[in-house]
């Protein structure tokens, strides 16, 4: 039996993680981006030029794409799991936001060693575009529409389980 301690504890731990859930799916839905109409089937450039729209790379599976900056601090804790995903074999494709040159770019994902595909945005009109309103922002696409969002810090297992339920719409 649990004391009345333990049992405090336990229902403060699950009132938090419950506040905490919706105060997250809340900031999700203020901060969605809009999929501008026709962006799926614009021709993107990475910047180690390879070239793809999002229609394509998303055809029959969900894909991750990944609206970052360098000059964002929790994007520094957010690309790591980004990159782990692509690793495992996510397809993923960033969007570096307002972040330098292309050179600029390759070089800050070399330096951190991040292998995932990259599209610069260097005057935020892609962002712009998607109406993003916070970086790091994740995007899940399937046959080339949005059918998940999320901002801000993202764990590697939320992730993989938002894109596992992605998969089946």
């Amino acid at each position: 039996m649990f004391s009345k301690t333990v049992y405090d504890w336990l229902k403060q731990i699950l009132l938090t993680a419950l506040m905490v859930l919706a105060l997250s799916l809340a900031l999700d839905w203020w901060r969605k981006p809009a999929q501008p109409p026709e962006f799926a089937r614009q021709t993107l450039v990475t910047v180690h030029g390879k070239t793809l729209t999002l229609a394509e790379f998303s055809q029959g599976r969900a894909v991750v794409v990944y609206f970052w900056g360098s000059w964002c601090g929790i994007c520094r804790h957010t690309s790591p799991t980004i990159n782990r995903l692509h690793q495992a074999g996510v397809p993923v494709l960033g969007v570096a936001w307002q972040s330098g040159t292309a050179q600029n770019v390759a070089a800050y994902l070399r330096r951190h060693q991040w292998s995932f595909d990259t599209v610069n945005d260097p005057d935020g009109a892609v962002a712009q575009q998607w109406q993003i309103k916070a970086a790091p922002t994740v995007v899940l696409l399937k046959n080339g529409q949005m059918v998940h969002n999320t901002s801000g810090l993202s764990s590697y297992w939320g992730l993989r389980l938002r894109l596992w339920l992605a998969q089946w719409r």
